[in-house]
């Protein structure tokens, strides 16, 4: 799991949080204005030898306005998240299906 914070609706002025570097800094940061959203990938027995690639983003703002500008941003972004978040996936398959077999 990775993790990120920032401002990414204040486009061209996003201010984005390099300053902490660690799960507990990640989860103390509460500076109004920003969201805290991480990234996860599960592999997942499908049966019959088939492993399914899960993913998860989970975000939480740290303030109700930082909140209401993050699900406007994210009304407008969303589909093109999604597009990029099918077309990663389908190259992974495609590395791993190129990939030997394991025995």
């Amino acid at each position: 799991m990775d993790g990120v914070i920032g401002q990414w609706w204040r486009l061209g002025r996003a201010e984005n949080v390099s300053s902490v570097t660690d799960l507990d800094g990640f989860l103390a940061f509460d500076r109004p204005g920003f969201a805290k959203a991480t990234f996860s990938f599960l592999l997942d027995d499908a049966g019959d030898g088939r492993i399914r690639l899960i993913t998860e983003t989970r975000v939480q703002a740290t303030s109700p306005d930082a909140r209401r500008a993050f699900l406007r941003y994210w009304l407008l972004i969303r589909l093109g998240s999604g597009l990029v978040r099918r077309a990663m996936l389908s190259a992974v398959r495609a590395r791993a299906l190129q990939a030997p077999s394991r025995p």
